[in-house]
């Protein structure tokens, strides 16, 4: 914890003698309440310190230091209802992990559900639940030339243009509860070449444990008229991906984004071709897509409204299927939800100065559950804002995704510098 702030120091240093040195950041802290029996509470709070070293013409230096702490962590075993969906497909997976575990160890455990609960619940704290972590989220350095320039480092990477899903995005898990949820930092190699005013190539690799366990992709982008269009080709096997049992993945994507008439719209879609064991590349019995496409439109009153819909091929049809192998696709970000069709419907609009209403909802189209998201924002300065966002869930309690939520509420405040 220690070096990270000492090498944040010696940077910071170094910019103040010998570049121009910019310094930026924020610290923010946010308590949620859910209504539980329990009427649980969690608190974390979060510090960014930025930093940016500009050396001439041809070269860079950026910097983040991330400092986190869950204060009051929330028990990730109360955020689901008891034999719902969740719960049993986190019951499920749990019963896989103590498969691996030696007969003598299973041997205290029967086999009920409480038992494992019982378990997991009584793993150390330190090492199970949220913590303290500081963590440099952006080291890289930048090289500027004629012809390309050149990202090596920690950086931040974000491909695809959806809103709340981004199927072509392989660097990031998403959210959809959370799309505007800051993407974490990525060890990686970037090429970014121009051709035109409007066109280039990105090349990415993000290297693993050896070649075999690494992320590599490429994108070329375009425009043509008022829309921004893109075409991209993947490769995805990381060793945490294997260690949860994932395959490796080859992946064709595009993506546009652009205005029709005053309203705006986007799409991005993937092809997957997963190669399992005993597969090979040419092999295309498992390929699936994942597709995202929506529109938006702000009136001349400024009521923003924005419909988006997401396609997962790799969901199932009927909340019957869902299980504990879905939940680990989710976690290593291979699919967003555990099923097939999902809307999201949002509007937002400033009422009076400074303050500005929003009211998204998210709709699980297989089973008939959702979540709606209230939210109210006001700037209190310019550099102070407050932010009270809700949860509702909607759907059977024990047989749907959303339906298995409880009701939550959460207030943040963000102090920028």
């Amino acid at each position: 914890m220690k070096d990270v702030f000492v090498l944040f120091v010696i940077l910071a240093c170094a910019g103040v003698c010998m570049a121009e040195a910019t310094f930026s950041g924020y610290a923010n802290t946010g308590t949620t309440v859910m209504f539980d029996q329990d009427k649980t509470f969690s608190t974390s709070a979060e510090v960014r310190l930025e930093g940016a070293w500009k050396y001439g013409k041809h070269s860079a230096v950026e910097a983040h230091v991330l400092v986190t702490s869950a204060l009051q962590p929330l028990d990730p075993f109360t955020a689901f209802r008891s034999g719902s969906v969740m719960d049993r497909a986190a019951g499920e997976l749990m019963g896989d992990v103590l498969s691996y575990l030696d007969s003598s160890t299973l041997a205290i455990f029967s086999s009920s559900s409480d038992e494992i609960d019982r378990f997991v619940r009584h793993l150390p704290y330190s090492s199970f639940y949220p913590h303290d972590n500081v963590a440099l989220d952006r080291a890289l350095v930048k090289l500027f030339t004629k012809r390309f320039d050149l990202y090596i480092g920690r950086q931040m990477m974000g491909w695809g243009t959806g809103y709340a899903f981004n199927p072509t995005d392989i660097w990031n898990v998403k959210n959809p509860l959370d799309p505007k949820a800051p993407k974490l930092g990525v060890n990686a190699l970037r090429l970014e070449a121009p051709f035109g005013a409007m066109s280039g190539i990105s090349a990415i690799v993000s290297p693993g444990t050896d070649p075999r366990h690494s992320n590599a992709g490429i994108r070329v982008k375009t425009n043509a008229g008022r829309f921004d269009l893109s075409v991209c080709g993947m490769y995805a096997m990381s060793a945490d991906a294997e260690l949860l049992g994932l395959p490796k993945k080859t992946m064709a994507g595009a993506d546009f984004a652009g205005q029709i008439f005053d309203v705006g719209v986007w799409a991005e879609g993937v092809l997957v071709n997963p190669v399992y064991s005993g597969m090979g590349y040419s092999d295309f019995d498992s390929l699936y897509a994942q597709i995202d496409a929506g529109m938006d439109y702000t009136f001349e009153t400024g009521i923003y409204v924005m419909a988006e819909y997401y396609f997962n091929g790799l969901g199932q049809k009927k909340s019957a299927d869902y299980s504990g192998a879905d939940l680990i696709r989710m976690f290593g970000g291979e699919m967003d939800g555990f099923a097939r069709h999902y809307l999201m419907l949002g509007t937002s609009k400033e009422v009076v100065a400074h303050i500005t209403l929003s009211l998204f909802g998210l709709v699980n189209l297989n089973d008939g559950s959702g979540v709606i998201l209230p939210g109210i924002e006001y700037l209190f300065s310019d550099n102070i804002t407050v932010k009270v966002n809700g949860l509702i869930s909607a759907g059977s309690r024990k047989n749907s995704e959303y339906g298995s939520a409880y009701h939550s509420l959460n207030l943040k405040v963000t102090g920028y510098f």
